[in-house]
């Protein structure tokens, strides 16, 4: 019994299949078109167009953006100062926003209250509910550059890491936060990350409730060194999603929601995956590609250090 040999030439007239490139997904393909708005937006706060946010529940409010200047740290004898920012909760008692200045980094002081939030004043007239949909906080140095001194920290913490009416030290702040440098001639920014509980609408006109207050996400700055009564200065920028109060001639928004498929986590992680940083510092070496560049085609921001990681 003969065997017959299997001939795996390829026929004549079939040609052989060669492999082809492999086709190369989009940055953009992990989010859908709403999903990859609201991703600019939380990246760039200042510039990119007002979208609504991709937060869960069926609730949807109006948009605005506001913006305030303020300084801090430029009373006698100061010369350190502590400032400690939770957007996501605007109330009345202004405890989204604590500042202290103090004559010395290890100096301890009292957080107190301060009223510069970016757009509390919309809010306490027009609005019975709100939630913070982006927001970025960018320091300069104020002083003469000839007497220019000093250091800076910055970083993201919990809010609840500290409170209204606690005393501290710049010093004991500075421990905490992941990025430092000697004061800057030009402008850091920090940018927002909200979490799960600054989904959550809040009464903007209604007294401060530690334990609402302490589950958001917060940029923190502590600084010391600088010339006396210098400071820095601040500017806060907030988009935010309000929803009217009875009387001020507007009814309520029920169809403006977002319909992405994506959550919070999926435009957050799709940022950390791009190289989002959240804190810039265009003044100094060691640029990082941001998620403007890399992904929409932006102007590249830096980050002249790398984030000090606890494992």
């Amino acid at each position: 019994m003969s065997k017959t040999k299997k001939n795996n030439a390829p026929r004549k007239n079939q040609k052989a299949q060669k492999p082809g490139p492999r086709k190369s997904k989009s940055p953009s393909a992990a989010l859908d078109s709403a999903g990859l708005a609201y991703s600019r937006l939380l990246s760039n706060p200042c510039g990119a167009p007002l979208t609504h946010p991709v937060y869960a529940g069926a609730e949807s409010g109006f948009l605005f953006r506001a913006e305030q200047f303020a300084n801090f740290g430029d009373v006698p004898l100061a010369t350190s100062g502590v400032i400690h920012w939770t957007p996501g909760y605007p109330n009345f008692n202004s405890t989204e926003l604590l500042a202290l200045a103090t004559s010395g980094g290890a100096a301890s002081g009292t957080m107190g209250v301060g009223t510069d939030n970016a757009g509390r004043g919309f809010l306490l007239a027009n609005a019975k509910g709100a939630r913070c949909v982006a927001a970025c906080l960018r320091v300069t140095y104020p002083g003469t550059e000839s007497g220019r001194s000093g250091r800076i920290h910055y970083g993201h913490t919990p809010a609840g890491t500290i409170d209204s009416g606690q005393s501290v030290t710049p010093n004991g702040v500075a421990q905490l936060l992941q990025h430092y440098s000697r004061t800057p001639a030009d402008t850091v920014e920090l940018i927002w990350k909200p979490n799960t509980a600054d989904m959550q609408i809040v009464d903007p006109t209604e007294v401060a409730s530690a334990s609402l207050r302490d589950q958001r996400a917060s940029i923190t700055v502590a600084w010391a060194g600088l010339p006396v009564q210098t400071g820095l200065t601040f500017h806060f920028t907030c988009i935010y999603e309000w929803f009217p109060a009875v009387s001020i001639g507007l009814s309520s928004n029920v169809l403006g929601k977002s319909l992405s498929r994506n959550t919070l986590d999926d435009v957050v992680n799709y940022l950390l995956r791009n190289g989002e940083t959240f804190v810039r510092a265009a003044h100094l070496n060691g640029a990082l590609p941001s998620i403007l560049s890399s992904v929409y085609g932006m102007m590249a921001s830096s980050s002249h250090s790398k984030p000090r990681i606890n494992m």
